[in-house]
């Protein structure tokens, strides 16, 4: 497993220069650039491939690595427009992706809505992911869709991944994991495992979205899941998405690179 730094929060006006400083200072072995949000690093689906080289030069000489572009393209629109106007979103991130030599692009579901419905938006999300796969593959890249929005829940994500059915397209498990929601998907009342979510879709998992190692009523879970990876020989990567925005940036961030080290040795 390798430990990276998402963009999203803790970096959202920071330079690159200053992310990489900070990756290094802190302990993170690369960057998850995060696209759609005008972060200050600059790439988006619409730069020049030479804008997004000379980033990713600027990353390999600090010994770093570029762990993913991380698009917000979704594909749950009933709107044809709409759905084709994100997948060339999600194209041209995987046409830059392949430029840098990037193997990993995250896009989204992300939601089951009233038109389309449960199963059509399943199928929606599958063919779109399929056809992405296909056309990311031979430039080596894997597309994986984060269980983002309503895909959370674990039988939805499933399901997708059980009809696109190729090697090249899995699952970002974002640890969000509700217990005892009056709504939505969520774990039972008084659950003490994340079991049955691993137990669902982590064959699929490409790569791990963490967020508050900190917060007590978590904390077993997050030690439950590196424990699973670990037995599996999980050999994606660990991405730190905390969204911390404080006076001690690099305080903050190195105590969750603390965590992580003494959950995963």
């Amino acid at each position: 497993m390798k430990w990276v730094l998402n963009t999203y929060r803790v970096s959202q006006d920071w330079d690159v220069p200053t992310i990489i400083d900070m990756c290094q200072k802190t302990g993170h072995e690369g960057i998850e650039f995060l696209l759609d949000f005008n972060q200050k690093h600059g790439i988006e689906d619409d730069v020049s491939p030479e804008y997004v080289a000379g980033v990713a030069k600027q990353v390999a000489e600090a010994d770093l690595w570029v762990a993913s572009l991380t698009s917000c393209s979704k594909f749950d629109d009933a709107d044809p427009a709409k759905l084709e106007e994100n997948k060339g979103k999600a194209k041209r991130t995987i046409d830059l992706a392949a430029h840098i030599g990037c193997k990993h692009v995250r896009v989204l579901g992300d939601r089951i809505g009233e038109t389309l419905g449960r199963e059509k938006t399943i199928d929606q999300v599958a063919q779109t992911l399929a056809e992405l796969g296909e056309y990311a593959a031979p430039s080596g890249i894997t597309v994986s869709m984060e269980m983002h929005g309503h895909f959370i829940d674990p039988e939805l994500s499933r399901a997708v991944m059980e009809k696109v059915s190729r090697d090249n397209v899995g699952l970002v498990f974002n640890c969000v994991w509700p217990v005892g929601a009056e709504s939505g998907w969520s774990l039972p009342e008084g659950t003490t495992s994340i079991r049955s979510i691993y137990a669902q879709t982590g064959k699929y998992w490409t790569a791990v979205h963490t967020h508050g190692f900190e917060r007590p009523w978590e904390t077993p879970f997050y030690l439950e899941m590196f424990e699973l990876l670990k037995k599996d020989g999980f050999d994606g990567f660990i991405s730190n998405e905390c969204a911390y925005v404080g006076p001690d940036p690099e305080k903050v961030l190195s105590l969750y690179t603390a965590f992580f080290r003494a959950a995963t040795k």
